[in-house]
């Protein structure tokens, strides 16, 4: 039983149609007016007719599937067995009443149902979907703007400077600069060559490029998150697994002891000539116990609300793989943050300014007014930090690909701007009073002297101390930080945040190493970024993907994927997977304790099969409606 509603509301397409239980209802509804009001009512088999007419649209659908499942599956115990040998014995008892309005209920439970988990459906896929719409397609010298999904393998496609790339591809430009920080963590910009592979989700920085097709939209990148999402109800947390597993013991047993309730008082009065056995009678008892012991409040409720704490979770931002993990996220008792990207913004900001024989204004002045011409990050924020009235003259200005800039002063000086690497290419040395000590920097040479090192460093994200500091409200007190940083410039981050412990100089063989000492004893959360995070990823409990629009092998690594880069999002889901928790374990109770009392009423005959339908159908939805509770619930914010 538990598997057949695992089918029907986790993977139907099409609602119920209210039409059959409508036409049904009106023949009911008319037959029970004929037979009070109107006196030329017809009686005996032609009333019966009636009965079988409203039946039909709702109880045929019923039956059918009942065989489909004997049939196909080998099925017996499930529910449109029960419902159908419940209505057929009401039939046999003349008790055709009770028959139609079982089945009519029983429907109009089934279509409520449906609607529940179609809205919460919905609601995951319009969050999920954050695809790109469009594309420029080339046809000749022009380009057309299509719909993304209806490019094919093999298309020519421009991507001009600020548009994300929709599609996998192969580059036909000679060059190309990225912005592939969503894939991999990484703020530097990088270049690609003619021929290279571009990613969906690369963002093009300075100049348009043409790209090949090379897999379709269903198969790119940015396709993946919601195809994720999508199947995310393949993984069933141990909780579901628990009530199907329950599910298929129950049933039967329930079964059998329906059949007790006719057999037990027949083998009775057989012993008792004074006990008066009346089999239509304790048939009825037998089918009102049936009705009322039907278990489908807990297999439908449970995998419910698991999929709507899913949908309260991808309205906070988190996409998960499987109710698996939104269970599993709960049980949490270590996080493991990866830095860059994660816990920082991964875009720079001016550290400090060393200088040689030159004021700081004016080396900042000279480089501020050569980066204005690039649109690196480690550019950008020297530009951040500088006004325009700080810049000074310069002229002739060239790029040296990958390393940096050259330029003419107004006194007709030749300026180097770029890396230490450029320096050192141009034969130039680099004073060890200047030297980044393999912090990031860029360097300002004047007539073939270095003159000034500007230091850069990656910016906390505002959201970092309050994520620590929730997480430790939450009961996890275990945070650590691996980094493949500097040691001194991770413990530094990490005292800034609040975390007491943190590690760099770390590859991702010793990431993989501590988060194992941890599994020990915790169960282990990882949050990063970027392909070099996918081996912890894989190897925690619960691996999370800072980034709504990561590689192919981060949304294979990763179980949970936050769109966006907000940190504080691990509390939200933390929160929002603790509460559909308690709903579920809310709807176990109070269903089997309602259940269970009505069966003790059905067995000393204080409950009739109406009376037991509208309870069965009555625990379920209200089990259905608690269990939308959790597609609504709202996490904290940080504003609060």
């Amino acid at each position: 039983m538990g598997d057949n509603h695992s089918q029907v509301h986790g993977h139907e397409e099409e609602e119920v149609s209210l039409k059959p239980i409508f036409i049904s209802a009106a023949i009911l509804v008319l037959i029970v007016v004929g037979q009070h009001f109107w006196s030329w009512w017809p009686q005996g088999w032609l009333q019966d007719v009636l009965y079988i007419l409203a039946f039909c649209p709702v109880g045929i659908p019923v039956l059918i599937e009942a065989w489909e499942l004997l049939w196909k599956e080998h099925s017996f115990f499930n529910e449109c067995a029960l419902m159908s040998i419940a209505t057929i014995g009401a039939f046999c008892i003349d008790q055709q009443n009770e028959a139609v309005l079982l089945m009519l209920l029983y429907q109009l439970g089934e279509y409520l149902q449906d609607k529940a988990v179609h809205k919460v459906r919905r609601s995951i896929s319009k969050t999920a979907d954050v695809r790109s719409q469009t594309v420029l397609k080339i046809e000749g010298q022009e380009t057309k703007e299509i719909p993304a999904k209806e490019a094919q393998v093999g298309d020519y496609l421009r991507v001009i400077p600020g548009m994300r790339v929709s599609l996998d591809g192969k580059l036909l430009s000679e060059e190309a600069l990225l912005d592939l920080s969503a894939l991999t963590g990484e703020s530097m910009l990088e270049e690609r060559e003619k021929g290279a592979e571009i990613l969906a989700g690369s963002v093009v920085s300075t100049r348009p490029i043409d790209i090949v097709v090379t897999k379709p939209y269903e198969d790119s990148t940015l396709a993946r998150i919601l195809q994720m999402t999508e199947e995310a109800s393949e993984r069933k947390p141990e909780t579901e697994r628990l009530i199907r597993r329950f599910a298929r013991v129950y049933t039967p047993i329930v079964f059998g002891l329906a059949l007790l309730v006719v057999l037990a008082p027949w083998i009775w009065s057989l012993a008792s000539s004074s006990f008066q056995y009346e089999f239509s009678d304790w048939l009825y008892k037998a089918l009102v116990f049936l009705v009322i012991s039907c278990p489908c409040a807990l297999v439908i409720s449970v995998p419910l609300t698991y999929f709507s704490g899913m949908g309260a979770t991808s309205r906070h931002g988190l996409l998960f793989k499987g109710a698996l993990y939104l269970e599993e996220l709960r049980r949490i008792t270590a996080v493991v943050f990866d830095k860059t990207g994660t816990l920082t913004v991964g875009e720079f900001e001016v550290k400090k300014v060393l200088t040689s024989s030159i004021s700081s204004e004016d080396a900042l002045g000279y480089i501020s007014a050569v980066e204005a011409h690039s649109s690196h990050p480690m550019a950008q924020a020297i530009l951040r930090h500088t006004t325009n009235s700080e810049r000074k003259e310069v002229k002739d200005i060239e790029e040296v690909t990958g390393m940096g800039l050259t330029a003419i002063g107004s006194n007709g000086e030749r300026l180097l701007v770029g890396s230490e690497r450029m320096m050192l290419k141009e034969g130039l040395e680099v004073p060890q009073s200047l030297s980044p000590q393999g912090e990031s920097a860029v360097l300002l040479a004047i007539d073939r002297a270095v003159k000034a090192t500007v230091i850069l460093s990656d910016q906390i994200k505002p959201q970092s101390k309050a994520t620590i500091s929730d997480l430790q409200h939450l009961g996890i007190n275990k945070l650590v930080m691996l980094s493949g940083d500097k040691p001194e410039v991770v413990l530094a981050t990490a005292k800034e945040i609040g975390l007491q412990d943190a590690r760099g100089s770390l590859l991702p063989d010793d990431k993989m190493r501590a988060v194992e000492e941890l599994m020990v004893n915790d169960r282990v959360a990882f949050v990063g970024d970027g392909l070099n995070d996918a081996p912890v990823m894989t190897m925690s409990h619960v691996g999370i993907a800072m980034g709504g629009i990561a590689s192919d092998a981060t949304i294979e690594a990763a179980d949970i994927v936050i769109q966006g880069n907000d940190p504080y999002k691990v509390v939200q889901g933390i929160e929002v997977s603790r509460h559909t928790h308690k709903i579920v374990v809310q709807n176990i109770i109070f269903a089997l304790g309602f259940k269970f009392a009505v069966m003790i009423l059905a067995l000393l005959g204080f409950a009739s099969l109406t009376l037991a339908v509208l309870a069965d159908v009555g625990v379920t939805l209200l089990a259905v409606l608690n269990s939308l509770r959790a597609l609504y619930f709202r996490a904290k914010t940080l504003q609060e």
